[in-house]
Order: structure tokens, then C-alpha cells, then sequence
């Protein structure tokens, strides 16, 4: 007869026991992460692309033809896609078509 009284309240302790420890995880695993701010940049088609910035690439990347381009939001800051043949880099220049380098 004990064990039936002992069994219940070991089940329900057990369960009260842990439902409070999920409670505290998450309580404390409620940090905030801050993330590197990342330039965004909008996709582009290469014929929209400024006519200063296409003769910097024609200059300084003779033989090279634009694979993708992209653009931030105020286009003050351009990302290309070169390929040259068959070594494909990664760009940027701003509207005037200067480079950009980015570390």
C-alpha cells in the first residue's frame, strides 16, 4: 500500500522537477546576439550599370566580361562579378569607378 501512495508523488515530482528546469534554460539562454552589420546590395543588371563604372572595368580588367553585378540601395557602391577566363573574382567600385577594397 506505501508503494502505491510513493509512486505518484515520486511521478509527480519528477515532472514538476523538470518542467522547472526547461523554464530556467530558457530563461537564461535568452541572450541577444548582435550581428555584423553586412553591406547589402541589390541585384543589378549589367546593362544598368554606370558607363563610368564599365570602362574602369574594361581599363583595368581588359578581357574581362561582367558576370553579375549588384548595387546598394543609394548605388553609391557597386559589386561585381569578373571573369577573365576561367578565374572568376570579386569587386567593388563606387559610381565615379574607382576601386573599392574591402578587407
Amino acid at each position: 500500500m506505501k508503494n502505491l501512495f510513493v509512486l505518484p508523488v515520486l511521478a509527480f515530482g519528477l515532472l514538476v522537477g523538470t518542467q522547472n528546469m526547461n523554464a530556467q534554460e530558457v530563461a537564461s539562454s535568452e541572450t541577444t546576439e548582435v550581428a555584423p552589420v553586412q553591406d547589402k546590395y541589390i541585384d543589378l543588371a549589367v546593362e544598368n550599370l554606370p558607363q563610368k563604372v564599365i570602362d574602369a572595368v574594361a581599363k583595368d580588367f581588359a578581357g574581362a566580361s561582367i558576370e553579375k553585378a549588384g548595387a546598394k540601395e543609394d548605388a553609391s557602391e557597386f559589386k561585381l562579378i569578373l571573369k577573365q577566363g576561367e578565374k572568376e573574382m570579386e569587386v567593388y567600385c563606387d559610381a565615379d569607378g574607382n576601386w573599392i577594397t574591402k578587407d
